[in-house]
């Protein structure tokens, strides 16, 4: 072996090392205690199967299953419209998506029980269906909806025109050739189906707002319910854990198998790409109505709610020391979006420098972007809880939690941007002296500046409002803004869970502004646009 080569595996040591240790250690132990169940410390407790465990896998694969076939048909359709017409809708579909996305799933439960508790609304059949099973598909199809989208548009797009035009020629019959667009759709919907099929099972935030109003046994309620009430069940949990995890990670399966299947169907060599063709009178209206539709039910409507509520009685209404949730989770998402982002891009480095180095850790992001951060949460409760090295109970667990739960997302966000940047220019700045320190500065920073700021941001946001983890792992006497919120949500306190979002998302918006206003005078000798 060549002295290269040995340096090659010494500089991505401490890579690996850091993955051993904030991932392979705490999830194994954890995962592998159905097996070993003497490896759970004797003071947390019961070691059964929990009494709710089955029905929680049936009622998690029943609501997931309907979830995702409601995200996948209309996502398909919505992904179509997006990509094959030409519409004037495109942009409220784009900001549509993205807050769907980035909107916590409890803040929607929210939203719609403050507007259920209004007395016009509290009885009726919308009502009765709102707190049934049925509101429940509805909520997590609605979150899995732009899963959905982002994963069919790129098979839309990639699907060529010749097969239109062939149908023209041919002066193939309306129906005929919408059977076999529908054929064409079904590998595409499947594709969406299994997306939405695991970003379904895993959610938290719905099981625990809406789920536990109507006493719903589901898979991570469960898994939470085991870890957080007396008599602690560590091995029970872990055996839910198990089944979560293969369920996530048979979905991920089956969608590399469909990808594999058709992709080559779908996505053929001599495609001819054309500007997107104007929808006829029907589809405009079916398009019209759709976005109207799912962007007043899913956005507006829970959102006006959420605010009238919190102006209900005046801001005063709430005392300062009811905003600590806000000011902790603030400084918790700006120490661990800091500390997830320099992991990323350590991760990506490794990942585009390609070998089997890069693809262990392409395997490595993929696979444990299919791991809930409620086992994770649940793995480090056992992992960092020894004698004599005890992190639990401190704000330190906590922030490497949300470190190691957000680091494969920014991954696999910074792994394009980070495989275009032109490698002879670090090898140039070596030859010419130049120190690591400055050329990663003077190189890697600034190019990558908005990818790096955008990652950032994305982990700001998500670490504020983030809830299983911080259901677990949080400090005693510094609760989180999304424990908190759950906890009035739960207590039926409206309008203080209302303040407090609205609190965090102010928070969210001018930290926003901040960073990207301090960017533009920090480094105003470089393009923010040179890498997208």
């Amino acid at each position: 072996m060549s002295v290269r080569r040995y340096r090659g595996i010494l500089r991505t040591l401490p890579v690996w090392l850091i993955i051993l240790i904030f991932f392979v250690y705490p999830l194994g132990r954890f995962l592998l205690l159905p097996w070993f169940p003497h490896w759970a410390p004797e003071s947390l407790g019961a070691a059964s199967w929990p009494s709710d465990g089955w029905a929680a896998l049936r009622n998690s694969v029943v609501l997931a299953i309907a979830a995702a076939g409601l995200a996948a048909a209309l996502g398909t359709f919505w992904a179509w419209a997006m990509e094959r017409r030409r519409s004037a809708w495109h942009p409220w579909s784009e900001a549509v998506l993205w807050l769907i996305f980035l909107m916590p799933s409890y803040l929607l439960t929210t939203g719609w029980e403050i507007l259920f508790a209004a007395p016009i609304l509290r009885h009726g059949f919308l009502h009765d269906g709102f707190y049934s099973p049925v509101g429940i598909i509805v909520l997590l199809a609605a979150k899995a909806l732009p899963f959905a989208i982002f994963v069919v548009r790129p098979l839309w797009a990639a699907l060529g025109h010749e097969l239109t035009e062939a149908m023209r020629i041919f002066a193939v019959r309306p129906g005929r050739a919408v059977r076999v667009f529908l054929r064409l759709a079904i590998p595409v919907a499947s594709a969406a189906t299994v997306v939405s099929f695991i970003e379904s099972v895993q959610e938290f935030g719905i099981p625990a707002t809406l789920g536990a109003h109507l006493h719903l046994p589901i898979l991570t309620y469960s898994i939470y319910a085991a870890l957080s009430t007396s008599p602690l069940n560590f091995v029970g949990a872990s055996r839910l854990a198990l089944l979560l995890v293969v369920l996530a990670f048979s979905g991920a399966l089956v969608q590399i198998a469909l990808q594999r299947r058709f992709g080559a169907v779908l996505v053929h060599a001599q495609v001819r790409h054309r500007l997107p063709a104007r929808p006829k009178r029907s589809e405009a209206l079916v398009i019209a109505a759709m976005n109207l539709v799912v962007g007043v039910l899913v956005l507006v409507l829970p959102m006006l709610a959420i605010v009238r509520s919190a102006f209900q009685g005046g801001v005063s209404a709430l005392r300062m020391a009811d905003w600590d949730p806000v000011l902790h989770s603030l400084g918790f998402a700006l120490l661990a979006a800091s500390l997830a982002i320099l992991l990323a891009w350590l991760f990506a480095r490794s990942l585009v420098s390609g070998g089997v180095g890069g693809r262990a850790m392409d395997v490595f992001s993929m696979g444990n972007m299919a791991v809930p951060g409620l086992v994770l949460g649940a793995a480090y409760i056992m992992a960092f809880n020894l004698p004599g090295f005890s992190l639990y109970g401190g704000s330190l667990l906590l922030i490497l939690a949300y470190t190691a739960a957000t680091a494969p997302m920014l991954t696999r966000l910074l792994q394009a941007p980070m495989a275009q940047l032109d490698r002879s220019l670090g090898d140039a700045a070596r030859i010419h002296g130049v120190s690591a320190w400055v050329r990663w500065l003077d190189i890697d920073a600034a190019l990558l500046s908005r990818p790096l700021v955008r990652g950032w941001l994305l982990a700001f946001g998500t670490v504020m409002f983030e809830l299983p983890v911080s259901e677990l792992l949080y400090p005693a006497g510094k609760t989180p803004l999304g424990v908190a919120v759950l906890a009035l949500n739960n207590g039926e306190h409206f309008a203080a869970a209302a303040r407090l979002a609205l609190g965090g998302l102010a928070s969210v918006a001018l930290v926003t502004v901040v960073v990207l206003v301090l960017l533009r005078f920090a480094l105003p000798d470089y393009r923010m646009a040179v890498t997208q």
